[in-house]
């Protein structure tokens, strides 16, 4: 399906700043990304999960939050396999689990050692936004800040056939960010994560109410709930989530946004090829 959505950034390179002295800058991020040893910005933080079926999709969701990042980021895979052998998760899979990171992704303030700010985000997301903009929506006085979904899929399949769980507070984890160094979110341990049930964890039940704060949908924009509405800029998604399936998977080659993500990917890969080739 094509898309009347446009990407205003598409020409922009493939390149990131992760060295930008303190004195020189003056974002309203800045506060938020602390600063290393030579006195530079250290890099914002992004866990996104992974799952080896969803490989393509974890590089694209990766390249396109590079592409257009105008801060340092770091980008770090949640790999099921490397925390087991590591010995920080040992949660046998629910018949229930669509995915390998379904439980893994609440170990985010461990990984980011409780410090500072740090985001988690499912593979299956295509960044149209500056992630300079999410971050500078940053307020410490949340434990964690997320878009805050009234979602219920009628679907009773997604992504592969895996079953379509529906549960309050639905997609509210599949984009989070950690205020790491909160009390509140101390209690997130390696034992609690793997202990812990679904309810707990994914409706947030270790926070009050006042402790999440809210982002505006667009940056979980869910494919098949969410709509953009004709000349309200407001609507125009920073962040396409393809929660019931995205085009690397068959059944779902031609679902709303397809034409952007299969751009982004053939982009990728173009620029992947390309630097391969120079390195050879």
């Amino acid at each position: 399906m094509s898309s009347a959505l446009t990407d205003s950034s598409s020409n922009t390179t493939h390149e990131v700043k992760t060295q930008i002295p303190i004195e020189e800058s003056s974002n309203p991020s800045d506060a938020h990304l602390g600063i290393a040893t030579n006195g530079t910005l250290k890099p914002f933080r992004v866990f996104v999960g992974y799952d080896p079926r969803e490989d393509i999709a974890f590089e694209v969701c990766r390249y396109s939050i590079h592409k257009r990042s105008s801060i340092p980021v770091e980008v770090i895979p949640i790999k099921q396999a490397e925390l087991r052998e590591k010995g920080i998760y040992w949660r046998e899979r629910g018949k229930l689990e669509s995915t390998e990171f379904s439980f893994s992704r609440f170990l985010t303030p461990h990984l980011a050692n409780f410090d500072g700010w740090a985001m988690f985000v499912d593979c299956d997301f295509l960044y149209l936004g500056d992630i300079k903009e999410l971050v500078d929506l940053i307020d410490d006085k949340y434990a964690i800040m997320c878009v805050q979904h009234d979602y219920a899929p009628k679907e009773t399949t997604k992504m592969d056939g895996a079953v379509q769980a529906v549960y309050p507070r639905k997609n509210w984890s599949s984009m989070v960010l950690y205020n790491c160094g909160h009390p509140k979110n101390k209690v997130l341990t390696p034992e609690a994560v793997n202990l812990q049930t679904g309810a707990f964890l994914h409706r947030f039940q270790w926070l009050e109410d006042d402790e999440i704060g809210s982002i505006p949908f667009v940056w979980n924009f869910l494919v098949g709930h969410n709509k953009v509405v004709e000349n309200d800029p407001g609507t125009s998604p920073r962040a396409i989530h393809y929660t019931l399936g995205g085009p690397w998977f068959e059944a779902w080659k031609n679902c709303e946004f397809a034409d952007l993500w299969i751009k982004e990917k053939e982009e990728y890969e173009r620029k992947t090829k390309a630097t391969e080739n120079t390195v050879l």
